[in-house]
């Protein structure tokens, strides 16, 4: 027989005072001075609580609501469809995953999600991550090291940004949508191993990248392209497939890695990386934030298989969304919100700060929920309100959007 197991005693603290010191007491006081000058600078987060599903209509703060905030722009998180698949997978297999994919969380099912994923997309190959944060985060870190530099848009989401921090390069950023600031950038670094990381459809501008260019570039300097779709997927692209499509990029080029997330047009949660088989294993071996996650519940990847279904067997969703943008752009041709015709982000600059909070507030009391958005989330002086149109947005709902803007704006003056 071994050796008998004998559990440390209880630890003790050496020379522990009996008293807290002031210095003690220093952490908590950090904390409190920095949400102090958050709130004196009126940034503080206080996020609505929201009830009643997932659905175009919902209970904000006690008022009901259209929602203008949601990125489900493709109606899918509500899709009685989806949400039988989630709830059969829950009474089937449980809820949560039980482990990370290197341990227990290897489902089935999540195979056949990349599967189908793959066959979605034209992709030789998919990764699921937990969340389209992570995915960024896994993939630059798995494409990375102290050797790479990393070129990233200046508007690129935090989750890239992130990203390039946490990939051990080298990091520049380049002017938004700037081909010629990038091959500055890229014809400078001549010799080293390069990633060029890109949103497609900025999300608080409602534009979208240059895709054609990037992978030009990428091409011609050897760089691998990091292209997060996230909100242009079930938006661009033949039947929603993302920018990537739109532009005609072979979705088997094995520089092009591009990050289809589950959580907005798909309605359910995580993310999928899709490219060559050689990134998935880089993925799998280098990606720290996919290795030490536990791998997405049995729910959520029923709803993500049904969603895509969905999808594929009814394109005409993404005719729809497409043109509900148009109508609403068409109301609104006065206030010209920015972005790009057919994106359903449409950012109505509002300047200052306390501007955009004051038309956020006087359309809730209108009944419709559209988000302010504000620094630090975009640079200081161009605050605005984004709205965030849906496939499932009624006529009606749309024309009271139209008209309950337009009035708040006008009463707001300049």
């Amino acid at each position: 027989m071994g050796q008998p197991l004998h559990w440390p005693g209880p630890m003790t603290v050496p020379d522990a005072p009996p008293q807290q010191s002031a210095a003690a007491a220093a952490p908590a006081a950090w904390a409190a001075d920095v949400l102090r000058r958050e709130g004196e600078a009126g940034r503080l987060r206080r996020p609505r609580r929201r009830a009643g599903g997932s659905g175009p209509v919902a209970e904000v703060d006690g008022r009901t609501v259209v929602v203008f905030s949601s990125n489900d722009y493709l109606g899918l998180a509500a899709d009685p469809r989806v949400r039988r698949a989630a709830a059969d997978a829950a009474l089937q297999d449980g809820v949560g995953s039980t482990g990370s994919r290197h341990l227990s969380g290897c489902h089935a099912a999540i195979d056949a999600l990349e599967a189908e994923l793959c066959a979605f997309e034209g992709a030789p190959a998919a990764t699921l991550a937990p969340s389209g944060y992570a995915a960024n985060v896994a993939l630059l870190q798995a494409l990375g090291g102290r050797d790479a530099l990393v070129l990233s848009d200046e508007r690129n989401h935090a989750s890239l940004i992130d990203g390039c921090r946490l990939s051990r390069g080298a990091v520049e950023v380049y002017r938004h949508r700037d081909l010629h600031d990038l091959a500055a950038r890229l014809r400078a670094a001549e010799g080293r191993r390069a990633i060029i990381a890109s949103d497609t459809v900025f999300s608080m501008d409602g534009t979208v990248a240059p895709v054609a260019g990037l992978v030009a570039l990428a091409e011609r300097h050897g760089a691998w392209l990091v292209l997060d779709e996230a909100h242009a997927t079930g938006v661009l692209g033949p039947g929603g497939r993302g920018a990537a499509a739109e532009a005609e990029v072979d979705p088997a080029h094995p520089q092009v890695v591009r990050v289809v997330t589950l959580s907005k047009g798909l309605g359910a949660q995580g993310a999928a990386i899709c490219g060559d088989p050689v990134v998935r294993q880089l993925l799998l071996q280098r990606g720290r934030a996919l290795i030490f996650s536990t791998a997405l519940p049995h729910p959520t990847v029923a709803a993500a298989r049904a969603a895509v279904a969905v999808l594929a067997a009814e394109p005409e969703r993404v005719d729809r969304l497409r043109a509900n943008v148009a109508r609403l752009r068409s109301a609104l041709a006065r206030l010209e919100p920015a972005g790009r015709f057919d994106i359903p982000v449409l950012p109505v600059p509002a300047g200052a700060e306390d501007r955009a909070l004051a038309l956020e507030a006087a359309l809730l009391e209108r009944g419709m929920l559209v988000q302010a958005v504000r620094p630090p989330t975009v640079p200081a002086g161009t605050s605005r309100l984004r709205i965030a149109v849906s496939a499932v947005h009624t006529p009606e709902h749309l024309e009271a959007l139209a008209e309950a803007l337009l009035a708040v704006v006008g009463a707001a003056g300049p």
